[in-house]
């Protein structure tokens, strides 16, 4: 085996016990970056050769956790001849299937809804990745799939959630493996400091549990998998696209008349921005376009954002309003007093003041716990269509809350740029709609604390 193709991969010495573990339960709680996906490269290849008319499933909550993976494993299978020459048949849908000559079956499946892809499935060895994204549901389908005298082995990164995955983390039946990132030689203390600033400091959960792997103070789910999963519509079409600086962009062409609202969440240098656009119909609201934009500068962001309201004709636009969207709110304000008017700006940090109550109090909330309220309640309706997008998908389901020694909800930050566009957009449109029907004259007003 050659390590990223130029040198001979050799074990590292924090390997080692986990390589030669043959336990029937096994549960990796790890860091980011320390090799999980080289030992089941390992393992799969190991068994193709060894476990002959056996049955092994390599399981994720979704597809853009399983096609990575399962690319790489085949990727390292061609490139050796003794087990290139054991395959028989290759399939890649509707599930990636892979069937060697000595009798061996690789199966590479995710979840699907209320896990319903692994029902009827009955496998010898399950290796399930990314297990801390798996939904409860999937969890349970996934029990019923293993032979009686089956292997289990487990990978994940804790993000916090007192779940399923943390209770076999505890499970003093199976062998427990606990790899934290700085045991990667190529670990420096320069990477170190980095992750340090960017998670929020050595005691953030990020840091805690992407560079620790440990569970850290509890925490959990913002969004249920099952509720999310019933607002997929895969008939929609995935008009997601990517753009960097220097790259021309045109707004789709020939967009029918209707009621549009823009949610951005905007970045610079190290982060993305997203720019989500939906369509009000009845009472669903339908993400049309997902623009993701890497390193473009605010002049440019400006420029794309009078392009797609030259598309869309938006009613309303929501933006985060921190350095980069202030920046770029205000840029669009001085356009034209109709940008003064469609633009919200809001400061995640804030609280909103809400409509009146019959006895004349006026409800104050946390402005970005009132948006995810939002998005919860549609989820809950079902009235909200979402493509079938796997990187959606994924920051939905792996977005996490803890509570504060205040007992005020502190939202993991990091990977959630597409619900912090989400949330702009269902604010703007929930500030452009049902407080006007309430009768408020001023709409929201966002104040510090």
């Amino acid at each position: 085996m050659k390590d990223n193709n130029v040198s001979q991969w050799k074990v590292r010495d924090y390997q080692l016990e986990s390589l030669d573990s043959y336990a029937p339960r096994k549960v990796h709680c790890d860091g980011r970056d320390v090799g999980k996906t080289t030992e089941i490269e390992l393992i799969v290849m190991w068994a193709s050769i060894a476990r002959p008319n056996s049955e092994m499933l390599i399981a994720t909550q979704s597809e853009n956790q399983l096609y990575p993976l399962m690319r790489r494993i085949l990727t390292r299978i061609k490139s050796m001849p003794i087990f290139a020459n054991n395959i028989a048949e290759i399939k890649r849908s509707p599930s990636c299937h892979i069937r060697f000559q000595n009798g061996f079956i690789l199966w590479g499946r995710i979840a699907g809804r209320n896990g319903t892809n692994f029902q009827g499935m009955h496998v010898d060895w399950q290796i399930i990745d990314e297990a801390q994204e798996m939904s409860e549901t999937g969890w349970g389908e996934l029990y019923q799939a293993l032979n009686g005298d089956g292997m289990r082995w487990v990978y994940g990164v804790p993000n916090g959630r007192r779940d399923t995955f943390y209770t076999l983390t505890q499970d003093p039946n199976a062998d427990q493996y606990n790899w934290p990132s700085t045991l990667n030689p190529n670990y420096t203390d320069a990477k170190d400091q980095e992750l340090i600033r960017l998670y929020g400091g050595k005691q953030s959960p990020g840091y805690i549990h992407r560079v620790l792997g440990q569970h850290g103070k509890p925490a959990y789910g913002v969004f249920d998998p099952d509720t999310y999963e019933q607002c997929v519509d895969a008939t929609l079409a995935l008009n997601e696209f990517n753009l960097e600086e220097g790259q021309d962009f045109e707004a789709p062409s020939d967009i029918k008349t209707g009621e549009y609202y823009l949610g951005c969440d905007l970045g610079f240098s190290r982060d993305p921005s997203e720019f989500i656009v939906y369509q009000a119909e009845g009472p669903y609201l339908i993400n049309v376009l997902r623009l993701h934009l890497e390193g473009v500068n605010y002049a440019r962001q400006v420029e794309i954002l009078i392009e797609l309201d030259k598309a869309y004709s938006f009613n309303g636009v929501g933006i985060d309003c921190g350095n980069s969207g202030r920046a770029v709110a205000h840029r669009l304000m001085q356009e034209s007093e109709d940008w003064c008017t469609k633009i919200s700006a809001y400061e995640f940090g804030s609280v909103i003041h809400l409509a009146s109550l019959p006895d004349g109090t006026t409800p104050r909330r946390h402005i970005k716990e009132f948006m995810t309220e939002l998005i919860q309640t549609r989820l809950n309706e079902g009235t909200l269509r979402f493509p079938d997008s796997p990187e959606r998908k994924h920051q939905y389901l792996s977005h996490s809350y803890s509570v504060g020694d205040s007992g005020r909800v502190i939202y993991e930050k990091g990977h959630d740029h597409i619900i912090d566009a989400d949330r702009c957009a269902l604010l703007r449109w929930y500030e452009d709609t049902q407080l006007e029907a309430e009768h408020v004259p001023l709409g929201i007003r966002v104040t510090g604390f």
